[in-house]
């Protein structure tokens, strides 16, 4: 399960496998070796995690210590018969690979949020979690994004495409643009550009890219087309998260195995980020007040720490905070949690 499928030569297919799944490779950094002389409260907005543990989506506070209290957690979410979903998709939901919530002015400026996991997808109102829309949609789905429209993006890595689903028209509507996408991993809306940043391989030529599309056509028949101007070759391989770089909507921050990077859409170069250039980074954001947030698979990490994921390679307990010019403050474990993505919930897309 949660494996990249890539057709070719088997020597390929292994690589592909250690490089861009969900899980990571074996390949391991040392993590934050400073340690804070006393545990901090952060002040910020809350943040979203997924968690294959507890399979829910889980949003914590940053201001408590103990994210093992009962106050520390703020709002939790699984499909659910109550909340409108079918059986088929309570049972393919295993913890998400992406939450975002959104502002939406089309539907009375109500807070909805989207959710992918490895075999289903959902629109949800927030904080309610009432079914808008879902789907049971193999490919193994790494990210989403709510579209301005009402549409929902998602990000299939084995499928090797980006789609566009008309969540609009209905809460079982399946009509869908699509865009292929080797190994796509990201899908992020920016109103800047008035387009859809995503990352994946060129198949044509195996180049790892980050570049954007346009989202046409209408809202019940969505088009998508590259927009070309914006592709740039990634810095090391294998993308994996494109997140908003809040306080500069010229910048976004974008993980890759490799490393981690700020890049500038104006000059469409790319930096290294201030938190060490980590490898294997799977989820990425930073507060509005500059304060940046991340998950890192325990398994990367040297050493392994004594509290970790039980379950997997590819997640982990830990949430580690940095300032913004990347020194580390601290940590958030959490005893058992196998933490995959991190959000800063926040409902503008900049």
């Amino acid at each position: 399960m949660r494996r990249i499928i890539w057709i070719g030569a088997a020597i390929a297919l292994a690589i592909f496998q250690m490089a861009c799944s969900k899980k990571s490779g074996t390949n391991t950094d040392p993590g934050p070796t400073n340690n804070p002389p006393v545990v901090q409260s952060y002040p910020g907005l809350q943040l979203a995690l997924t968690n294959d543990a507890s399979k829910q989506i889980e949003i914590y506070d940053p201001m408590i210590t103990d994210w093992n209290s009962a106050d520390a957690k703020k709002w939790r979410w699984s499909p659910t018969t109550a909340l409108g979903f079918s059986t088929n998709e309570i049972k393919s939901f295993g913890g998400g690979t992406d939450f975002k919530v959104r502002k939406m002015k089309i539907w009375q400026d109500a807070s909805y949020a989207v959710i992918s996991d490895n075999g289903m997808a959902a629109l949800i109102a927030y904080p309610s979690g009432q079914r808008v829309w879902s789907k049971v949609i193999g490919g193994n789905l790494h990210s989403a994004e709510l579209l301005p429209n009402g549409n929902i993006a998602l990000a299939a890595s084995d499928g090797n495409w980006v789609r566009v689903y008309a969540s609009s028209q209905g809460a079982d509507n399946n009509t869908y643009a699509e865009f292929t996408l080797g190994a796509a991993h990201a899908v992020l809306w920016d109103p800047l550009i008035n387009g859809l940043w995503v990352t994946g391989q060129d198949l044509s030529g195996n180049t790892h890219i980050l570049t954007a599309l346009a989202v046409g056509g209408t809202a019940a028949n969505p088009e998508l087309t590259e927009l070309k101007q914006y592709r740039v070759t990634l810095p090391s391989a294998w993308g994996h998260e494109v997140s908003a770089y809040y306080g500069n909507t010229n910048l976004l921050w974008v993980t890759t195995n490799g490393g981690e990077y700020v890049f500038n859409k104006t000059t469409k170069t790319f930096s290294m980020s201030p938190t060490n250039n980590l490898t294997f980074v799977k989820g990425m954001g930073n507060q509005p007040s500059g304060q940046i947030v991340l998950v890192r698979p325990d398994a990367n990490k040297n050493p392994r720490p004594a509290i970790s994921c039980p379950l997997n390679n590819w997640s982990s307990s830990t949430v580690d905070f940095y300032t913004s010019g990347g020194d580390w403050q601290g940590s958030r474990i959490v005893n058992g949690a196998c933490f995959y993505k991190i959000k800063i919930v926040y409902d503008n897309y900049q």
